[in-house]
């Protein structure tokens, strides 16, 4: 069986848990593949229909999407369309929130994400495994997802 590809989306600021994520596979258990930074053109821009387009292709050829949640991510235009394009596309969506009080992007409490219960790199594997996807919108989740300190331990 092949390893998860995963997209892993996160803001421009949130670089440092992509990079420590990277760090924590050291077995290479996961195929992850990310823009290191967050488009900027307007989102319903004639420039921002071509990202659509780029990021569309990129997402469906992926298994499942991951929202490393930083502390500014909640509000992002292009972070919410991302993920819910993969969800209305099938991918399994996986929500990762490095603290605890961090907001959570809308489009992860309406499109069936799938928590984990740590912002750790065990933590995010589980949630990867267990991961299903739905585009049907479900409960929000508890702003109390689980223990985290903020750190890959």
């Amino acid at each position: 069986m092949s390893k998860p590809r995963i997209f892993v989306i996160f803001k421009n600021d949130d670089i440092n848990y992509m990079n420590e994520l990277l760090a924590k596979d050291a077995n290479k258990e996961f195929d992850f593949v990310y823009e290191a930074t967050i488009p900027r053109v307007g989102i319903h821009t004639a420039d921002g229909k071509l990202v659509k387009n780029e990021l569309t292709d990129k997402i469906k050829a992926c298994t499942h999407l991951l929202c490393l949640i930083g502390k500014d991510t909640a509000n992002n235009d292009w972070i919410n369309w991302q993920v819910q394009t993969a969800s209305v596309t099938g991918r399994k969506v996986i929500a990762a929130r490095a603290e605890i009080h961090y907001k959570s992007p809308a489009a992860l409490l309406n499109f069936g994400a799938t928590w984990a219960k740590s912002f750790t790199f065990d933590g995010i594997k589980a949630a990867i495994a267990a991961g299903e996807s739905s585009s049907l919108p479900v409960a929000a989740m508890p702003l109390s997802s689980g223990d985290t300190d903020g750190s890959f331990g």
